[in-house]
């Protein structure tokens, strides 16, 4: 496994997270996560292209797998 599909896997659930927070933050801190996603999305092409798709599915499959865990043990505890 490659150390480089582990970080575009979390960058990739890492903006899909993003998706639960609209509505929830700040401006100013959508502003900056906007801008560092546009920079973390160039660097995810350039690496993508280098890398295994197959790969890269199937650990970000797993690393949304466990945020969808996270998420209905927070909701048991509350």
């Amino acid at each position: 496994m490659s150390e480089w599909s582990i970080l575009i896997a979390l960058f990739r659930a890492t903006v899909e997270q993003k998706g639960f927070l609209q509505g929830e933050t700040k401006q100013h801190a959508k502003l900056l996560f906007n801008r560092w996603q546009r920079e973390g999305d160039k660097l995810v092409n350039l690496i993508e292209s280098m890398s295994n798709e197959d790969e890269l599915e199937r650990i970000t499959e797993v690393i949304e797998e466990a945020v969808h865990k996270l998420r209905e043990n927070e909701r048991k505890v509350y």
